[in-house]
C-alpha cells in the first residue's frame, strides 16, 4: 500500500468520525430545548381559541406586553363560553332514519313548540313515513306526531289525536286514502287533509276534493313544496282550529262545572219525603196528596207518589189507574224483598210513579212498620221528590211514616170536628218530639160557605201561616172523573192553589237544605 492510499482511507476515517461526533451533538442540544419547552408548556394554562390555531411561541421581553393583551381577550372570550348554557339534543322525538339534528340552545319547551303544526301521516310505504318525516324534523312550527300505514288506521289515529293536517296517500290497502278522506271529513271538522301521491291526473285531484281534501300535492315533492303546501293549508284553517279548540274548552269547563254542582248538590240536597196527612176523614187528604204530587212532578220532575193508606187506599181511583202491582207484592213466603220494588212502580200518564195499596184489605197486615219505613227510604233515593198520602188513623203504620217524613202537611177544613183533630194532632207532635218548623197545615175549602174564618182557624191551632185551597166545585168533578184538577183546568182556583203551595213547599225545603 502507497503513501497516497494510506492518506485517503485516514482522511475517511477522521471525516467519519467528524460527522458522527457533530450529529451526536445537534442531537443533543435540540432533545435538552425540545425538553424545555415541554416543561415550560405544561406550566402554562392553554388558551382557548376560536377558528384556526395559531402555534405557541415562547414570548420574549420585547413582546410581553402584547401577549399580556392577546392573555385578556383569550380570557373574556373563555369567560363568555363559560356563561353560555349548557347545550342539549332532543333525539326521542327524531325519527330513527333522520340525519344527527343540530344542537339547540335549550331543553326547555318554547311557547313556539306548543304552537307547532301537528301532522299525521298516512301512507302504507315506510319509506315515504320516514322520509317525510325527516323532512319535516327540522321545521320549527312543525311536528310529526304520528304515522299510519293505510287509511282505516289512519281516520282513528286522526280522531284521537287530533292533528292539524293529515298528509294522505291514494293507494293504500284496506281502505285507500279518497275514502278515508270522505270518512274523515265527515267525522271531524279540525283535522285538514293534504293528499299526497304519484297519481297526479287531474281525475284523481277532483275526486280527492270532493272527498273534502284541502289541497293535492304530486310526488316527488321538494322539502319546500310541501313545507309551504302544509303551511298555506294550515292558515287557511286557523280559524276553524280556534273555533273548535273554543268549542271544546268550553264544554270541557261546563262538564266540570256539571260535575262540580252536581257533587254540590248531593252533599247539600236530599230528596224530600213529604208526608200528607188528614187528622180528620173527609177532609180531601187524598185528593190533595195526588194533586200536589202531580204539580210537583210537572215542576220538578222525578217525583213518586206512595199510597200509604194500606187498608183503604184509594190513589189507584183518584188517578183512574188499575192496581196490577201493590207494595204487597213485596212479600214472598213471608218475608220482604225491598229490592222488588222499582218492579212493583206503576205509571201515570202526568209522569208521576206510583207505588199503591194492597188492592184488599187483608193484605195491608202482612206490611208492617219496618216494610214502610224501608219503602220510604228506598223511594227516596230513587226520586227527587217523594210524596206519602197516609190513614187518618194514627196506628203503627202510619206512625212510621211521618217518623220518616222530611215535612208533613196537616189536612183540615173549616168544620169545628176536623180544627178539633187538627189540634189534637199539633199538640201529640209537640210531644212527639217532632221538628214543628217542618210541619205545615192545609185548610183545605177554606171559602166553604158557613164555614170558620181561616184567621179563626190559625188562632185556634196556634198558627202564623196556613195554606189555603179555596172552595172549588172542578175539584170534585176532576176526582169523579179520575183526573186531578192540575191536569184537567190548571186555571182552577183549587188547582193554581195547589200550585203555588208546591212551590213554596219547594222553596222552603231548598231553602232548609241550604242553610
Amino acid at each position: 500500500m502507497n503513501t497516497t492510499t494510506i492518506i485517503i482511507v485516514v482522511v475517511a476515517v477522521v471525516g467519519i468520525i467528524v460527522l458522527l461526533a457533530g450529529g451526536g451533538i445537534v442531537y443533543y442540544i435540540l432533545l435538552n430545548k425540545s425538553d424545555e419547552e415541554d416543561d415550560e408548556s405544561s406550566e402554562k394554562k392553554p388558551v382557548k381559541v376560536k377558528g384556526k390555531k395559531k402555534p405557541i411561541v415562547k414570548p420574549s421581553d420585547d413582546d410581553e406586553s402584547e401577549d399580556d393583551e392577546i392573555d385578556e381577550e383569550d380570557e373574556d372570550t373563555e369567560e363568555e363560553e363559560e356563561k353560555k348554557p349548557a347545550k342539549s339534543t332532543k333525539l326521542s322525538s327524531m325519527p330513527s332514519s333522520a340525519p344527527k339534528p343540530l344542537e339547540t340552545a335549550t331543553d326547555k319547551p318554547t311557547e313556539e313548540d306548543s304552537n307547532k303544526i301537528r301532522i299525521l301521516i298516512v301512507d302504507d310505504n315506510p319509506d315515504t313515513r320516514d322520509n317525510v318525516s325527516r323532512l319535516l324534523y327540522f321545521e320549527k312550527d312543525m311536528e310529526v306526531i304520528g304515522q299510519a300505514v293505510n287509511g282505516r288506521q289512519g281516520i282513528e289515529m286522526a280522531l284521537s289525536l287530533k292533528p292539524h293536517i293529515v298528509l294522505m296517500d291514494i293507494n293504500m290497502p284496506d281502505m285507500d286514502g279518497i275514502t278515508a278522506t270522505s270518512k274523515l271529513s265527515a267525522l271531524s271538522q279540525f283535522s285538514q287533509v293534504i293528499i299526497i301521491s304519484v297519481q297526479a291526473e287531474p281525475h284523481y285531484m277532483r275526486q280527492a276534493m270532493a272527498a273534502g281534501a284541502r289541497d293535492f300535492q304530486p310526488k316527488p315533492f321538494t322539502v319546500d313544496e310541501l313545507v309551504s303546501c302544509i303551511r298555506r293549508v294550515y292558515q287557511v284553517a286557523l280559524p276553524t282550529y280556534k273555533q273548535i279548540e273554543a268549542m271544546e274548552r268550553s264544554k270541557v269547563l261546563e262538564q266540570a262545572a256539571e260535575v262540580k254542582q252536581a257533587k254540590i248538590d248531593a252533599s247539600v240536597f236530599s230528596p224530600p219525603i213529604i208526608v200528607v196527612y188528614g187528622p180528620k176523614g173527609g177532609v180531601g187528604t187524598s185528593t190533595i196528596a195526588v194533586n200536589l204530587a202531580v204539580a210537583l212532578q210537572q215542576l220538578h220532575g222525578e217525583t213518586v207518589l206512595m199510597d200509604a193508606n194500606l187498608q183503604f187506599g184509594d190513589v189507584s181511583v183518584h188517578l183512574n189507574t188499575r192496581p196490577n202491582r201493590a207494595i204487597s207484592n213485596l212479600i214472598h213466603d213471608g218475608e220482604a224483598d225491598i229490592e222488588l220494588l222499582p218492579d212493583l212502580l206503576m205509571s201515570h200518564n202526568s209522569g208521576l210513579k206510583l207505588l199503591l195499596a194492597p188492592p184488599t184489605p187483608e193484605l195491608a197486615d202482612e206490611i208492617s212498620p219496618e216494610i214502610v219505613t224501608e219503602a220510604l227510604g228506598r223511594l227516596q233515593k230513587m226520586f227527587k221528590i217523594v210524596i206519602a198520602d197516609t190513614n187518618r188513623n194514627l196506628n203503627d203504620k202510619t206512625l212510621a211514616a211521618i217518623e220518616k217524613a222530611d215535612y208533613i202537611l196537616v189536612v183540615t177544613s173549616p168544620e169545628l170536628p176536623a180544627i178539633k183533630n187538627a189540634k189534637a194532632f199539633m199538640e201529640l207532635a209537640e210531644r212527639l218530639e217532632l221538628n214543628l218548623d217542618h210541619i205545615q197545615v192545609v185548610i183545605n175549602r177554606s171559602t166553604l160557605p158557613g164555614g170558620v174564618r181561616v184567621e179563626q182557624i190559625q188562632k185556634a191551632l196556634k198558627l202564623e201561616h196556613a195554606y189555603q185551597i179555596p172552595y172549588d166545585p172542578r175539584i170534585y168533578t176532576a176526582t169523579g172523573k179520575g183526573v186531578t184538577v192540575i191536569q184537567q183546568d190548571a186555571s182552577a182556583p183549587s188547582a193554581k192553589a195547589i200550585i203555588s203551595i208546591a212551590q213554596e213547599l219547594w222553596l222552603k225545603i231548598n231553602s232548609n237544605t241550604t242553610t
